[in-house]
């Protein structure tokens, strides 16, 4: 390789190194479920989401595992046909879930504040869950 050729390749390395990650979306990652159905939740232990960038959502209701397709544009969320695992879990863990499951069919946007807290809201803008970031 021509020595002009090696200097040209290894500054566009060091400069793609250099450069900043492009930003994900803010809602991205992982958040813990603090509120749903305008309700906060009884058992936060276990209560998930996890937003993965290639559509797929993730987590836990406090009873049993969630997963589900979903699409953001901007700040509109359309969430798919929820699943989860079938777990007997005591009647105020299955409500909790309930509410969670409920928020999550009627979810129509979602937003981070500049608070932090992740806002999911309905087709006529009332909040229906609201989560934060995992304690380090």
């Amino acid at each position: 390789m021509d020595r002009r050729w090696a200097v040209v390749v290894v500054s566009l390395l060091q400069a793609a190194c250099a450069a900043p990650p492009a930003p994900g979306r803010p809602v991205d990652g992982e958040w813990v479920i603090a509120q749903a159905r305008s309700e906060p939740l009884v058992d936060k232990r276990f209560a998930r989401l996890v937003f993965e960038a290639g559509g797929r959502l993730s987590g836990h209701t406090g009873c049993n595992t969630l997963n589900a397709a979903y699409t953001l544009e901007g700040d509109r969320l359309k969430i798919g046909p929820v699943a989860t695992t079938r777990r007997l879990c005591p009647e105020l863990q299955r409500e909790q879930e309930d509410r969670v499951l409920t928020a999550l069919e009627l979810a129509a946007t979602a937003r981070v504040r500049p608070d932090g807290i992740l806002e999911l809201r309905d087709a006529e803008g009332r909040g229906v869950l609201r989560a934060t970031r995992p304690e380090p």
